[in-house]
This record gives structure tokens, sequence and C-alpha cells, in this order.
């Protein structure tokens, strides 16, 4: 019998977002190969021990799920993380993703607020050398202008070009070798992104060296005219296209299928039927904020494209040497041999 390859794979999560994970994973096994073993990190600060059991109960005969704690790593830089509305600082994990796995040249990440419909080892495969990413165009900058403008005004990058972070296939071999971990601390002390945060922060960073990905693997829940749906494989349930918030929300039988056999149907059919007018109101409000605070931030001559984006990348490399050394001390490679292992 040959040996299988391994898929690493990524994700980061709190108790909040659990179920919505279990759904995830429940979907990229049920669609995954058996010629391939997927190995699944879970990239935790803290979590339930009665939530570990429940993500672990989901391997299969070709998976692992092995959740590791990064709360002492973190907690040096803690006070850094720029956070609002649903965000928590595990949302920023992935960045250290290349320096937590330095045995892997290459790392799938994913956000839990998905579900995946193909095998997800042939988004692996995505040939990305000399990338430093490979990622999905942001269907929301295309589809709303005031994001679009926001994303060309204030980052300096074309919104064709604005990648979504939520899936991401990490060079982790060039990402170490070009310090990328080590620059997004440095831009994390001396710039503060209000609109998108992590995904602002990794697309001004990325900027240039990213291999663009088929639509289908980072599909927005939303019609889209010019996307066909015989080729979706992956749905990105963001913002206000969440079945477990609305109803009638497009491709939502595929997200309750996979609750059903996640065994978390019930409680998110709870969560969605028990919403109150007060609920809706406050994610229009969300909404109409984010929208003012791109607009605001794009008509700022102190954005980040004004002031940070014209110096390029000769502020970092200038003192690049006593960075380097300051900023590993915060972000070490310790916490891979912090696993959590429950039985």
């Amino acid at each position: 019998m040959s040996k299988q390859k391994e898929i690493p794979i990524c994700f980061a999560t709190d108790d909040n977002y659990v179920s919505l994970m279990a759904i995830a994973i429940t979907s990229l096994l049920d669609n995954a190969s058996k010629d391939n073993f997927y190995r699944i990190f879970v990239l935790i600060t803290k979590l339930k021990p009665e939530n570990i059991d429940r993500i672990k109960k989901l391997q299969t005969s070709n998976s692992e799920i092995e959740f590791i704690s990064l709360a002492d790593e973190m907690d040096k830089i803690k006070d850094m993380f720029h956070l609002r509305d649903y965000y928590s600082k595990e949302t920023y994990y992935r960045i250290f993703i290349p320096n937590l796995f330095p045995q892997y040249q290459k790392v799938l990440y994913l956000d839990c607020d998905i579900t995946v419909l193909g095998d997800i080892s042939e988004l692996y495969n995505t040939h990305i050398h000399g990338f430093y990413v490979g990622a999905v165009q942001e269907e929301v900058m295309q589809t709303f202008d005031v994001f679009g403008n926001y994303v060309e005004k204030a980052d300096g990058i074309k919104r064709e070009e604005y990648f979504n972070a939520g899936i991401l296939l990490i060079n982790c071999s060039r990402w170490r070798k070009l310090f990328i971990a080590e620059k997004f601390v440095d831009l994390l002390e001396r710039y503060k992104f209000r609109v998108v945060q992590d995904e602002d922060y990794l697309n001004v960073l990325c900027k240039g060296h990213v291999r663009k990905i088929p639509l289908g693997w980072n599909k927005t829940s939303y019609k889209n005219d010019t996307f066909e749906d015989k080729n979706l494989k992956l749905i990105h349930w963001k913002i206000n296209w969440r079945p477990w918030k609305y109803k009638n929300i497009l491709y939502e039988e595929h997200f309750w299928k996979y609750a059903k056999l996640a065994g978390v149907y019930d409680e998110l059919i709870q969560k969605r039927d028990s919403r109150t007018q007060e609920d809706f109101d406050k994610d229009e409000l969300l909404m109409a904020n984010l929208e003012r605070m791109a607009q605001e931030d794009a008509d700022d001559p102190n954005n980040y494209h004004n002031t940070q984006g014209k110096i390029g990348a000769v502020w970092w490399w200038f003192d690049k040497i006593k960075k380097i050394i300051r900023i590993r001390k915060l972000v070490t490679i310790r916490a891979y041999k912090k696993r959590i292992r429950r039985k």
C-alpha cells in the first residue's frame, strides 16, 4: 500500500465558533480523498475541555485533529491586536503559522465559518512556488463600491487584486525566509487598520506576491452572475449572509446538511430562530458603521496608502536585524511543543 500524502490544515477558534468549526471539519472530511492523510491543527488560546472532545470525535481513519495552545505566546503581544465587533485575537493566528510549523513548506489555513464541498487536497496542491500565498479574490470588494474604493484609496491595492484572508494557502518557506510574521508585528505596532483588520495587514504585506485561486474555493453566499455553481467547492458564510442568523441564504442547504452530520443542527436552528428584531437592527448598524469607516479611511490623508504605503519596504529592512531579534522572541515556535492531546 502506498504511503498517503499528508495535507496539513490549520483552523483557529475560541468557544464561540466551535459549532461552526465542527461543520467545517465534518464537510471537509466528508469530501476528502482516501488517498491523503489530513492533519488538522486547531490553534487556540483556551478552549473548554468538552469542546475539545467534541471536535476530536470528528476524526476519521485518514485524519487527525490536534489542538495547540498559543496562550503564552500571544500573551506577549496581546495588547497590539486591534479588535472590533465579532473579531477575536484568534483571527490573527494565521500569520504565525509558518513560524509555528517549521517542518512544513506549505500549509492551508481555513476560517471556521465555511462549508467544504470539494476535496480540499485539490486546493492544497495548487502551485504557489515564488508566491507568498495562494488566495481568492474578495467578492465583497467587487460587489460594494464603498469597500472597493476603500482598498484602493486606503490600502493602495486594486479591488480586483484584494484577497480574502479566510482561505489561505501559505508558502511557509517563503513566509519564513522573508520574515512576513515579523513584518506583521512591526506594522501592527505602527499602524491600525479599522475596517478589515487582519485581512488588510495581509493584503498590504503580500501585495504583488499572491497566486490567484478560482472563486469556487471561497464563494460568498450571495448571487454572482459571473459565477457558475458547478464550480462551487467551498462556501464562506460572511457578514450578513450566514444561515445561523438568517433564513433563505443562498447555498444554505449545504450548511444544514453538515450541521446535522456534525450534531449541531438543533443548536444552530435555535440560535437562528431566537434572534429578535433588535439583533437584526444591530446587524444593519454594524454594516452601516463598516461602510462609514471605509469611506472615512478612504478619504483620510493620513491613511496607510498616503503614509506607510508611500515608504514601501525600506522602513523595515533598514532596521531588519534588530527587529528580527526582538520580534522573534515574541513569535516563537515553542508553542508547537505544547500540543493538547485528548483521547
